[in-house]
């Protein structure tokens, strides 16, 4: 069965539990079949001042640009103050499976640049001179401000079949009420395997379902990557495209005080990355009050063996340490997850680091170990769905794990590390 007919036969089964924040899957399905696919926003560097938005259409087309404004031009594109065009377009690569599965798409990927700081920005979108509904996203802040963002990892589905992801759905559904209930949420901090394989089978109905997290008045959440072991394949590089050359490990400036640093753990730990992180991370730590990392594998599993997380431990872990980093974002495992503060592999309540993870967006989640001596209180571990919220603020950085259904499952606070308490 082709994706289009799936989805529609599908949002008639599950429609009835679809009702989180009136985000429907039925008002999505209707979205999907449309001109335009795929919408989404993503951050790199500096989402203050720039984004890019990709989208998918099913024939390649000649033509393709975003209209732009900080106000609502009611999808009219003549009114609109600002236009750009592609900077990247193209059909995603297809292995022969692919082609059981999904119709081809092609992706089209638009660089916005001198954007203003903590503004709404209204577009459209425009291929061959048809023109998409109006969406909307906020960028980040450039001054001391507080704010929200999301965590979360593993939103693959862990089976053959590619289009049998409920789970996913729901999470997607229930970050979408988050956004709506918290409108200080700026973004998703991906923490990697976004589906089984980075083929256009799988990709289809990820883009799909990532536009249920799109509230219903169009607000886009963009994402923040990280790519994880099941994201080796070239459509990952064709799904989140910056105009300048990656490698997938970078600083996200989340504000004046607030910063992100990304790590790739399916390329060498060692060698350049380690030598970026060792160069950036004292720059970093000066400049900002709160200062996290998010990579996939993580350093201190919920599920595999101790010897699994070695290799981050050896090459970044020390850094991180010697830099007096705040929070650790970790995936991979398929399991909720807070550590006990650790320093030199040791607790340490006072000074240590905490892990957070191991991936909840979807994918079947195991049975944690509760017995490691790093989930112990005030740690713990629990097998659940989940998506972290961040509250960042001045005086405290608060973490909590919401599950599925809505419900808290942890919920600790940080507070600033003394000596980068002032800037």
């Amino acid at each position: 069965m082709k994706p289009r007919s799936y989805f529609l036969l599908f949002a008639l089964v599950i429609s009835g539990l679809a009702f989180l924040s009136g985000n429907s899957v039925a008002a999505a399905e209707s979205e999907r079949s449309s001109v335009f696919e795929h919408v989404r926003v993503l951050w790199m560097k500096n989402p203050a001042h720039e984004a890019v938005i990709s989208w998918t259409t099913r024939t390649p087309g000649k033509t393709h640009r975003v209209h732009y404004d900080i106000e609502s031009r009611s999808a009219s594109d003549e009114n609109y103050a600002f236009r750009e065009n592609t900077f990247k377009d193209g059909e995603y690569t297809m292995v022969a499976e692919d082609h059981e599965w999904s119709e081809p798409g092609f992706y089209h990927h638009v660089h916005l640049s001198d954007l203003e700081a903590n503004t709404t920005y209204y577009l459209v979108l425009e291929s061959d001179g048809e023109f998409s509904r109006e969406y909307h996203f906020r960028t980040a802040f450039a001054d001391d401000q507080p704010f929200k963002v999301l965590f979360g990892g593993d939103s693959r589905i862990g089976r053959a079949n590619p289009y049998d992801h409920n789970d996913r759905q729901m999470m997607n559904l229930r970050m979408a009420a988050l956004v709506e209930e918290n409108p200080e949420i700026l973004a998703l901090i991906h923490g990697g395997d976004y589906c089984m394989r980075a083929e256009w089978r799988y990709l289809d109905p990820w883009l799909a379902d990532h536009e249920l997290t799109t509230t219903e008045a169009g607000r886009l959440l963009p994402i923040i990557p990280a790519r994880g072991n099941h994201d080796r394949q070239i459509g990952f590089e064709e799904m989140f495209t910056w105009p300048e050359a990656t490698d997938y490990y970078y600083t996200t400036q989340l504000s004046d005080r607030a910063a992100l640093v990304t790590l790739n753990t399916e390329i060498s730990l060692a060698g350049d990355q380690r030598s970026w992180l060792a160069e950036e991370l004292p720059a970093v730590r000066e400049q900002n009050r709160w200062v996290i990392a998010s990579y996939h594998r993580p350093a201190y599993s919920s599920v595999r063996n101790l010897q699994d997380g070695a290799a981050r431990r050896d090459n970044w872990v020390p850094i991180f340490e010697k830099n007096n980093i705040d929070l650790v974002c970790e995936s991979h495992d398929h399991a909720l997850k807070r550590t006990l503060p650790i320093r030199s592999h040791a607790p340490d309540l006072e000074n240590g680091i905490v892990y957070i993870g191991d991936g909840g967006l979807g994918v079947p989640q195991r049975q944690p170990d509760t017995s490691r001596w790093w989930l112990q209180e005030p740690g713990f571990a629990k097998s659940a769905h989940h998506v972290h919220l961040f509250e960042i603020s001045e005086k405290e950085f608060r973490v909590r794990a919401i599950g599925m259904d809505g419900e808290i499952l942890d919920d600790f606070t940080l507070s600033p590390r003394l000596d980068t308490a002032a800037k």
